[in-house]
Parts: structure tokens; sequence; C-alpha cells
């Protein structure tokens, strides 16, 4: 999933030691998130990654290089996901990097895995975050409170989702974006050739599986006399 400033890819195998790294406990991308995570080895998010329990994408700025990443689970019905996202670079927290990190993962959702609801949980105290959930038009749904300890003290946390009507609605406001326009994986003008080929091949007679010489070579139908026989030899109507 190719945007503007980054691009979202599958990890690699030496990309699993980043998201150990940028998911410790003491990771300054745990400590913004409000996410006190127990330590996991690169092993065990490969195995929790490959199994389809959790599945992540790296953000790779232009040049290539590894910022951070983004990861979804089923949460609710099967076309319902909870997401998350971390830049792992603290330098790099007040860029443009993790706001379209976002768009393009919901992009990514909504338009390849025919997501219906998507939703993220993230600190009250946030600040890098909350303001593209609200740029996006995010709905804020709840807010739990004391969800989080930081700093010796607790905060809330506020949970935001978006349906398919809604992320609908934005890609018609956004199409005249060039930065935010969501690009198709197969662009239009190759879908719509596609089509008038299949539709001049079918209107001058094309060969398709309805062919009627198809039919009686695979599936011939036996002679009328030879079935009344046989039904009426296992005492059937032979009317």
């Amino acid at each position: 999933m190719q945007g503007r400033f980054i691009s979202l890819r599958p990890p690699e195998a030496d990309d699993f030691e980043l998201i150990v790294r940028w998911l410790a406990p003491d990771s300054p991308g745990s400590a913004l998130t409000g996410d006190a995570r127990e330590m996991a080895s690169p092993e065990e998010i490969r195995a929790a990654h490959h199994s389809g329990s959790v599945t992540f994408r790296m953000i790779d700025d232009t040049s290539g290089e590894p910022l951070g990443f983004v990861n979804w689970r089923q949460r609710g019905s099967h076309q319902s996901y909870e997401i998350a996202i971390i830049v792992g670079d603290a330098d790099r927290w007040k860029s443009a990097y993790g706001g379209e990190a976002i768009v393009r993962l919901i992009d990514l959702l909504f338009m390849t895995y025919d997501a219906r609801r998507v939703q993220l949980t993230t600190g009250a105290f946030n600040v890098h975050t909350i303001p593209p959930l609200i740029r996006g038009n995010f709905v804020l749904e709840g807010i739990l409170r004391n969800f989080y300890y930081l700093d010796g003290r607790y905060h809330d946390a506020t949970v935001w989702s978006m349906l398919r009507s809604e992320y609908e609605a934005e890609l018609k406001k956004t199409e005249h974006l060039a930065g935010m326009k969501y690009l198709p994986t197969v662009p239009e003008t190759d879908k719509a050739r596609a089509h008038h080929m299949l539709w001049d091949y079918i209107a001058q007679g094309g060969r398709t599986s309805m062919d009627v010489d198809d039919l009686l070579t695979d599936v011939a139908p036996a002679p009328l006399e030879t079935v009344k026989s046989v039904t009426t030899a296992e005492g059937g109507d032979d009317a």
C-alpha cells in the first residue's frame, strides 16, 4: 500500500526484531500509547503474524527505511477490526508519517479485506494520534476511565471507530486531494479494458462453458429410449 510519504509492506524476517523493540514496555512508542505490554520474542510475534491472530505491516519512508508498524486483529464480527500503530522514532512523531499510515491502513482494510468496521483505542493523552483521527472523521465512541497508568497516575482511554458507509463518504470528499486519494491496486483503466475485451470476446462468439458442443461432449444425455427402459426395469412409471 503506497502513500505519499510512506508505504505499508508485509514484515520480513529481520523486521520482527524491530517490532519487538518498538513494543517493549519501556519503549517511547509504548509509553505514548499507554500500552504496558509483556515482553514478547521475535519468534512469538512472527508466529502471531503468520497465524493471522495479529497481522503486521511495516511502515517504510520513501527511501525504504522502516519507521514503525501498524497491525490489526479481528474484533467482533469477521468484518470488524481493531488497529494499532507505532512510529518507533520519537523524533518523527510530529511528522506526517503516523497520520498517513492510519489513512493507508484503513484503505487496506476497507478496500482489500472487506471491513465493515475499524476501531482504534488510544490514550486520552496521545497528542499525536488523536488529531489524525479527528481530521479523518473517526467517531469517538466512548471513554474508558482510568484505563492506562502512566507517570504515576491513571489516564482515560478513548475508543474511536469508522464504519464502511463513513469511509465511503470520506473517499468522495478527498478524491480530489492527490496526497490522500486512494490509489487502486489495479488501475481503473485496466479494469475497463479487461471488461471490454471480455464482452468483445463473447459478442464475437468466443467459446464459453455454455457452448452447446461442449455440453453434448462433456455431459451427453442418455437417449430417451434408454432412460425409459431402465425406469421400467426398476419398477418405475413407464407411462
